[in-house]
């Protein structure tokens, strides 16, 4: 056999390889087509109605707030136990809030760019996430999911490639509030900072311009929460507090759609959309998705939102999901069942996930330290 013959069964085994990962035979122009079109339909009305739902619940825990705890200089046990309540469902309820401007960075909200400018600084700002920024950086999440250098959010970091920092944070679960608005939203680790013009993040003037924008947003309405607030001790009781459960949420919920056992991470050579868009898990946080609903069904049709991102607004993404499962066949991952135990095992130094090379293949996989110690 000749060099070059040598060279194309190389070549060819490659492309089977290839062909053999999850995903890399799903023909997404096929799969579209197999779906409802009303899946494809985005309402403004729908959409709107969400929104002000949110904004409404929102409103009414803080009218309860004002009425009851704000006004006492003390307060007994009974009211604390309710403060801690309260403070769960602001969280949870502005994490709901995000996931509206979350449907807004796609352009799944409307079809007018406009409206979801507006609404998506609306949202976000409140939450002190500079919108335009967030949609840049999870635009190139979504694009190069599950891929070992170009995705962004969670970084894939091999036990070598791990800084200090995001090894404490793995180590050490109860870092996770400050984890994401802190962490990766302000400071920049490690994909650059939302807030500055002249972050590795932004690409060209019209994004250094939009960061200015979307930062001014969140500047004014910090000054504006704060103002209302009347003093630091009740801006930190009743905005700080839940904007860290909210952040929790945050975190826990995005890092849960993509690790689980066996999460694949693709090198350039390996990677395709399909095959990094495969590796997404749904997950059903309770019987009957009445808290995925609430969360706007991210968490249980997050695999047909990868898939399509841009078209399918949220509240068709129950409808695409059966379709998509049926498609994937056995490379459809779903978890049912409240995950925070295994958020916790994921990140407890003892039992934490780490990426573990599969040698010549270009593939990461996660696996739990213990395991890895009797490769």
């Amino acid at each position: 056999m000749t060099v070059t013959d040598m060279t194309s069964v190389s070549a060819a085994a490659d492309k089977d390889a290839k062909r053999q990962h999850p995903g890399s035979q799903v023909n997404l122009s096929s799969l579209r087509k197999s779906l409802p079109p009303r899946v494809f339909e985005k309402s403004l009305a729908l959409s709107m109605g969400y929104f002000v739902f949110d904004a409404l619940v929102l409103g009414g825990l803080y009218l309860a707030y004002s009425t009851t705890l704000s006004s006492k200089t003390s307060w007994s046990a009974l009211e604390w136990g309710l403060y801690a309540v309260w403070t769960q469902a602001v969280g949870f309820f502005m994490w709901s809030l995000f996931c509206i401007g979350h449907d807004c960075g796609h352009g799944s909200f409307s079809d007018s760019k406009s409206v979801n400018a507006v609404v998506g600084h609306l949202s976000h700002g409140y939450l002190l996430v500079p919108f335009w920024p967030w949609a840049r950086s999870h635009a190139q999440h979504h694009a190069y999911h599950n891929h070992k250098d170009k995705d962004m959010s969670h970084p894939w970091l091999t036990p070598e490639e791990e800084t200090p920092g995001a090894k404490l944070l793995k180590d050490q679960p109860f870092l996770v509030p400050i984890a994401y608005g802190i962490g990766y939203i302000l400071a920049g680790i490690p994909d650059g900072s939302h807030f500055v013009p002249w972050s590795p993040l932004f690409r060209n003037n019209k994004e250094r311009a939009q960061c200015v924008v979307s930062s001014g947003v969140v500047f004014l309405y910090f000054v504006a929460l704060r103002l209302v607030a009347k003093s630091w001790a009740s801006f930190a009781y009743g905005y700080a507090v839940p904007w860290l459960v909210y952040n929790a949420w945050l975190y826990i919920v995005t890092f849960l759609q993509h690790h689980t056992a066996d999460t694949r991470v693709y090198s350039s050579a390996n990677w395709t959309f399909t095959t990094g868009a495969v590796e997404t898990v749904d997950r059903e946080y309770t019987p009957f998705g009445i808290l995925d609903s609430l969360m706007h069904n991210i968490t249980n049709g997050h695999v047909a939102h990868h898939l399509f991102y841009t078209s399918i607004p949220h509240y068709r993404l129950m409808e695409a999901t059966p379709v998509v499962a049926e498609t994937l066949g056995k490379s459809y991952r779903r978890v049912d069942g409240f995950p925070f135990v295994e958020f916790l095992k994921s990140h407890w130094h003892s039992t934490r996930a780490l990426l573990n090379w599969v040698p010549e293949e270009g593939i990461w996989t996660l696996q739990k330290q213990e395991s890895r110690k009797n490769l």
